[in-house]
Parts: structure tokens; sequence; C-alpha cells
């Protein structure tokens, strides 16, 4: 485990803030607002004023809190190293008994999202809306929300439990597949399979992994989150793997920091262990912009993975997303429950991606490939936001992963798997 967690709802660290602002400018909030209680040092005051006892949790407070992004962009910069990303998951448990987040929410996140038949179920009736054209209906709120957020779906991934390598054998590693995972990322994760076995490595996925903790974590529930971390660490660790790895940035951040597992989002495993010699990889012709969530960068501390990893391939133009240093606005669950200002800060990468001319758009996280994926639809109706792996898959010359779990024989570039 990384980073010892606080105590829940300490927040003592509060006092190691010397209030010196050098974390203002990096606050995505407060350049939207240019309000200091938007910003870290103004929230930290706030957290401070509630550990001293000398302000009460109100509305205000709450709703300052509550807009935080948890992007952690300060923290990374911060010269006294406060631990905000803990603070404001504490600070946000504290209120959270008065000041519950909004009804709907927790019924998406536990009653659905948590739900695998739920899920599974609603991402079957999803596919036949929009393959039927309906699912862009003018759809009441908050679900025209949702509507606008999922992504084109493809068959559910129902994996078997064990893939063995098909390049010369390097290892074991376990792939956690998400709570979201086998609905929403299913092309994703059949090409970290693919991908994987052909770097040399065996792949375990073991059943009832559960969910990460993440939207627990950061929504005033992080003893909660944190449990259902350790469970995760309980399914995996009795199997003995090399390491574990997910194509969601934001699950292996909170892997990371509240488990003693191995873990890697999976372009930064897979750059870190290129075999040698590389398996066969075709070219491919075309520019793809590459946005870096903030897991990615303020919390994992690998903001090159895939961008270097990419660059493995002949004939890819690859370009950083001008902007990479600022939230995209996802952050969880914050684009549902805030979406003007996740709109608002959305709005500068979909008009660089546009200035760019790029043909498709990487990202390693689930929630800020749905964000951006659904600004991007906003401008052409059959623009996705993908894996960087998914590209690697296609130069790839090995076979490919259906849907039930079988391998078939080598894919035409650009073809999807069914």
């Amino acid at each position: 485990m990384n980073t010892p967690p606080l105590p829940e709802h300490d927040l003592s660290a509060t006092e190691q803030c010397v209030m010196c602002g050098m974390c203002v400018p990096h606050c995505p909030t407060y350049a939207l607002t240019r309000n200091e209680a938007d910003s870290p040092r103004g929230r930290i005051a706030l957290m401070l004023g509630m550990h001293q006892g000398r302000l009460e949790a109100d509305d205000s407070t709450r709703a300052h809190l509550a807009s935080c992004l948890s992007c952690r962009a300060c923290e990374r910069i911060c010269p006294s190293k406060v631990p905000y990303g803990q603070l404001i998951d504490a600070a946000r448990a504290r209120i959270t008994p008065l000041h519950s987040p909004p009804r709907w929410i927790t019924w998406l996140r536990d009653g659905v999202l948590l739900r695998p038949a739920r899920l599974r179920l609603f991402g079957t009736w999803w596919r036949l809306l929009q393959r039927l054209n309906l699912d862009r209906l003018p759809w009441p709120r908050p679900l025209a929300r949702l509507a606008r957020l999922v992504p084109p779906l493809v068959p559910i991934l129902r994996p078997r439990a064990n893939y063995p390598a098909t390049g010369p054998r390097r290892g074991a590693i376990g792939l956690f597949l998400g709570c979201m995972g086998p609905v929403f990322e299913a092309e994703n994760l059949r090409a970290a399979i693919r991908v994987l076995n052909a770097w040399g490595y065996d792949v375990s996925i073991p059943e009832n992994q559960g969910c990460c903790g993440a939207m627990h974590q950061h929504g005033g529930d992080p003893a909660r989150g944190q449990t259902m971390a350790a469970g995760v660490e309980t399914t995996f660790q009795p199997l003995g793997l090399d390491a574990v790895v997910g194509v969601s940035s934001g699950c292996m951040a909170q892997l990371a920091e509240h488990t003693d597992l191995p873990v890697f989002e999976l372009s930064d495993f897979l750059v870190r262990h290129v075999p040698s010699p590389l398996p066969a990889l075709r070219a491919i012709e075309r520019q793809v912009a590459v946005h870096l969530p903030c897991t990615q960068r303020n919390v994992l501390r690998r903001p090159d993975s895939a961008l270097n990893l990419l660059r493995l391939i002949h004939g890819l133009s690859v370009v950083a997303l001008p902007g990479n240093d600022r939230c995209c606005g996802a952050a969880g669950t914050h684009m549902l429950t805030h979406p003007e200002q996740a709109d608002a800060l959305r709005a500068p990468k979909i008009e660089a991606f546009r200035t760019l001319g790029s043909d498709q758009l990487c990202s390693t996280n689930i929630g800020c490939a749905m964000h951006l994926g659904a600004g991007l639809r906003e401008m052409e109706r059959s623009a996705e936001v993908i894996h960087p792996v998914r590209l690697l898959a296609e130069a790839l010359t090995a076979p490919r992963i259906t849907s039930e779990g079988a391998s078939v024989g080598s894919q035409p570039p650009g073809q999807s798997s069914t």
C-alpha cells in the first residue's frame, strides 16, 4: 500500500498547508470560477475550519467541496506534500451524512453498476436501442445525460478463466475487468487479452472480481471504497500472479493506493515489458491524439506510457492532446452531478482534437473516454474514444478474442470483434 490512509474523517493534515498558493494556478475549477473557495487552498481552508470546529458544514461549504474534481494536480505540485486526495475524501465522508449524493446517483452506482446481472441486462437493452437509433430520443433528465455518455456498445465480454500466451511465455498476469468493463469496455478488454498473450503472458480472469471502490472512495464513503479494494486484493492475491493490470487508470489508481497488489494500468505495463523481439505489427497510417487522464498523471505518475507504447507501431503519428495538464471534467460521477462544469472543462479538449485533425482519440480511463466520446459525438456521430491497446491489437497478426472467449483467425485492420 503506497500511502497509509488517514483515519476516516481525519482532517488534521490540513495543518501541513502553508497557504503558499502554488497549487492555485493548477486547479481546473478555480480556472473556471476564479473563486478562492473553489481552489485547493480555499478548500483546505474550509476543511481546516471544519477540523478546528470553527466552521459548520453548511450547503455552501458542501458545494465547494463537492465541486472538486479530485484530479490531484495540486497534490503533485505541493511543496509541503499535503495529502490533498485523502483530505477531500475525508471531508466528503464527514459531510455526506448531512448532504448525501443525489439519490439517483446512489441508485445508479449501487443498484446497477455494482450488480453484474442488471448491468449486462442494461447493456443488452441499450445496444438494441442504439441499433434501432432510439438512443437519441428526447429522454427525460437525467436519463438524457446518461444516454449521451454511453458509447456505441459491442457484444458483452464473457471471458474464460485463462488465456495462454501466444508468444514465448514470460509470466502470468491477472486482468482486472472493473465493474463496468465487460459492458462498456468489452472491445478494450478483448484487445488487452490479445496483446498480453502476444507479449508472452498467460492471462487469468477470476470470476466475481468486484469493483475497485473508487466511486465510493471519492463519493463520501471512503471506508466502503477501501473495503471493496481489499475484496479485489483477496480475489487476486492467492493466484500467485506477476502483476494485475487493468484498462482503466482510475481503477488501477484506487487499487495502487489501497492494496498491496502489484497493479499497473495496461499501457504502462506493456511499455515497461516490451518483448524482444517485438511481435510482428502491421503499419497503421493515421494520426492519433492521446488524452492523459489525471489518475495516470497525478496518482500513478506515469504520464508518458500510452504515448511511448503507441510509438511502437510503424506509420502511426502519435501526438499528445493539447491541454493534457488539465482535467477533462469527467472525474468519476462528477460529469453527472456537475454537468455544466464538466462540459466547460471538456470543451477546450474537443476543440483541440478538432484543430489537430487526428483520426482517433485515445484515453486510458473509462470515465474520461465516455465523457470525451460524448463531446466528439456532438460533432460526428460515429466518433469513439479507444484505449491505446486497441491500436496494438489492430496491428498484431495474432488471433483475436471473440465475445465468448474463443480465439479465431487474423482480423483485418479496423474491423471490430464480434
